[in-house]
């Protein structure tokens, strides 16, 4: 599919540093409707490698996988396009339950939207910069929750407010920077076959509220707001507008432990005492057993 740009609410990223466990912050009000929820874990996600029914010890290397859908109305038909993305993620527990997490996104795959498929180049994956948030574990035994802030992804700008600041609509702002260092502003997206590119700017609000599982996963779902804007393409396919959606309460994730720590999986093939991307690519998202694409997810409400 096309990477399509999205109207979104930008929500408060509000780190919450309870003792134990807190529920998710409320969106503000005002121009940013309530679009986030409560998410209860998911009982039916599904994950390789679960590990042993031991308690969970944060600390280490985890791979984040995520399913988020988009909604687009193409003409009067609402199709239905699921993207997976995989990251590495870096775990450190602090006191009261709060782990620090540094996250780097690794593979961003989507669905076509009418057989026509976007590609994101690994130069723009590999050149996201790298996110720093904190979750809140309420124990280490399976049945605990798990509650992230509010986090915050920024393609190929610099904004003062990452949240609510307006975004870049030219090319020629001076917020936006060449992330994939291509010559071109933005990030450069590839449409079908080569068909032609386009040059975006992104934000990307998520949360992510789950359960531990077990002593090496932790899994459960969450809401996704992107909002995409074309700076400019290579052709007028590549520029079109078309209205667009992140349905709530439709996203999932699994955090797996892949340092082999604690019984997990070990992802470093190569024996050089630390697991990457590619490593984290060769693994890929399929064991996580993805869904396809129910374009009756985006049917409108009566």
């Amino acid at each position: 599919m096309r990477a399509l740009p999205l109207r979104s609410s930008a929500l408060t990223a509000l780190a919450c540093l309870a003792l134990v466990a807190c529920g998710a912050p409320e969106p503000p009000e005002g121009d940013y409707p309530a679009v986030f929820h409560d998410a209860a874990a998911a009982d039916d996600v599904e994950a390789p490698d679960s590990g042993p029914a031991s308690d969970l010890v944060p600390d280490g290397t985890w791979v984040m996988w995520h399913e988020t859908s988009t909604c687009v109305k193409v003409l009067s038909i609402h199709l239905e396009s699921v993207t997976q993305t995989l990251l590495l993620v870096k775990l450190q527990s602090s006191p009261g339950g709060v782990v620090q997490h540094t996250s780097r996104d690794c593979l961003i795959e989507q669905t076509p939207i009418v057989g026509v498929s976007t590609t994101i180049p690994l130069a723009v994956v590999e050149s996201i910069p790298s996110q720093n948030y904190v979750a809140v574990l309420s124990g280490s035994q399976p049945g605990a929750t798990y509650s992230t802030q509010r986090n915050v992804e920024l393609w190929a700008m610099n904004l003062t407010d990452p949240e609510f600041e307006e975004l870049p609509k030219e090319a020629t702002d001076p917020r936006v920077y060449d992330q994939d260092n291509d010559g071109n502003p933005g990030a450069t997206l590839i449409l079908g076959a080569n068909q032609c590119s386009m040059y975006v700017v992104q934000r990307a609000i998520a949360q992510w509220n789950g359960k531990v599982e077990s002593g090496t996963r932790i899994a459960g779902m969450g809401n996704n707001i992107t909002t995409q804007i074309v700076l400019g393409a290579t052709g007028g396919f590549c520029a079109s507008q078309y209205d667009t959606r992140n349905p709530p309460d439709t996203a999932r994730f699994v955090m797996q432990r892949v340092d082999g720590l604690h019984g997990a999986l070990n992802l470093d093939t190569n024996q050089d005492g630390e697991v990457d991307c590619e490593e984290v690519r060769a693994y890929g998202s399929a064991p996580f057993g993805p869904r396809e694409p129910d374009n009756a997810r985006c049917e409108p409400q009566p």
